[in-house]
């Protein structure tokens, strides 16, 4: 993405958009992003865990990272 309409999100831009396919259920997919991996280098195919990021007091956010 590499304009966001979204202000919060315009600071980190340009990001990746990526589809997640849960292994349990492929039928399930999550759209997010990778933080902390340039726009460019997001392999396809790779294995993902959730991390949880605190947004605000007691207010909490998934996010996906490689699994290395």
């Amino acid at each position: 993405m590499y304009q966001s309409r979204i202000k919060l999100l315009q600071a980190g831009q340009p990001f990746n958009i990526v589809v997640i396919e849960l292994e349990e259920d492929p039928a399930i997919k999550l759209l997010s992003h990778l933080p902390g991996r340039a726009a460019d280098d997001v392999p396809v195919g790779a294995p993902v865990e959730a991390i949880f990021v605190e947004v605000a007091p007691g207010r909490r956010v998934y996010e996906f990272r490689v699994i290395e």
